[in-house]
């Protein structure tokens, strides 16, 4: 990290961030501003160069090799910190041992890369066990509910992983060369980021795994993958904004909300029901069917954390004793029976 004021005319004119690399000597490297006047430069050292001191002037003529501004002085250039890492791939064996969980790099430690897996993954780890130990320490679930953390991020840091490995960025420094996770079919990264999926006793009828990762749109409302987006019209402008504090029911189908009532009540957790057509309303007629996978009488049911934890594609024969029981299974509630 380092100071420099003359790469101040890079912001001047909206540049902030910078890939080098396709040069003719091979040189390749990253830099950043940090803010503060503060800029980052990472670049490759092969193996064998590891151990070599980087002293001052070496950092500096990096610094001037990378940024391409011509002369340079060493008073310009005034050098923060120094540090160095191995590129590598690190994934718990458990998320979880009783009373405590990892998350982060805590459990999963990935390298840098293009599609921001790592900072994003640890994210959703937080995310996926907020809501979980909330249920848990409000009475409303069972602690086994916690249990399914481990099996739904788990699965999602494995595919990261060989995905960020699988990539130019990062294949070409796999020592083992034998490693089978360099040949997986390189996903895209909007369905690395949004198309992955849960399937955990906390989902009803989840995906059979036989791909790990979709488009969201390519899901169409599955259980155990990201509730879609739709558009709406008014103040909602998203069906996403219908989700985050509770639980949610949403339908077409009006009857739907005296039945969430009932759970409320039957099972002691919060559902709220959203009424498309009622409550909100879809901007482009039939996007909530065709995303949601659903008629105008299915209903889905999406937990706090955005995820479709179950679903209905139409009226079922006996709707709120499948409701019932859906809600019991992924709620993981204390009230909960079978004879509900």
């Amino acid at each position: 990290m380092f100071r420099c004021e003359p790469l101040q005319h890079f912001l001047d004119h909206g540049y902030s961030q910078f890939q080098i690399e396709g040069r003719e000597d091979g040189f390749e490297a990253f830099m950043t501003t940090y803010g503060g006047g503060r800029w980052m430069l990472a670049w490759n050292q092969e193996v064998d160069d590891r151990e070599a001191v980087l002293d001052d002037a070496t950092q500096r003529n990096m610094i001037r090799k990378a940024s391409g501004v011509q002369g340079l002085r060493d008073e310009d250039i005034e050098l923060i910190t120094t540090g160095k890492w191995d590129i590598g791939g690190l994934i718990a064996d458990k998320f979880s041992s009783g009373r405590v969980f990892l998350a982060g790099d805590a459990a999963h430690a990935l390298p840098p890369n293009r599609g921001g897996y790592g900072a994003n993954t640890g994210i959703a780890d937080a995310h996926n066990i907020a809501w979980k130990l909330a249920s848990v320490l409000r009475g409303e679930s069972s602690p086994v509910l916690l249990d399914t953390y481990d099996v739904e991020r788990r699965p999602v840091a494995d595919v990261r992983h060989d995905q960020i490995f699988a990539r130019e960025d990062c294949k070409r420094y796999v020592v083992d060369k034998e490693w089978p996770g360099k040949n997986v079919a390189i996903m895209d990264d909007v369905a690395m980021e949004f198309g992955y999926f849960y399937n955990s006793k906390a989902i009803v009828g989840g995906p059979d795994g036989s791909v790990p990762v979709k488009r969201p749109d390519e899901w169409n409302g599955q259980p155990g993958t990201r509730a879609p987006h739709v558009a709406l019209e008014g103040d909602h402008v998203s069906t996403l904004d219908c989700f985050g504090t509770s639980w949610v029911v949403i339908s077409k189908e009006k009857r739907w909300s005296q039945f969430v009532a009932e759970a409320c009540k039957a099972i002691n957790v919060k559902i709220t029901f959203v009424h498309v057509g009622g409550d909100v309303t879809e901007k482009n007629e039939g996007d909530f069917n065709r995303l949601y996978g659903v008629d105008d009488t299915g209903s889905s049911l999406v937990r706090p954390d955005g995820f479709i934890a179950w679903r209905a594609p139409s009226w079922p024969v006996e709707a709120q004793r499948e409701l019932m029981q859906a809600f019991g299974q992924v709620t993981f509630s204390l009230q909960h029976t079978d004879g509900l």
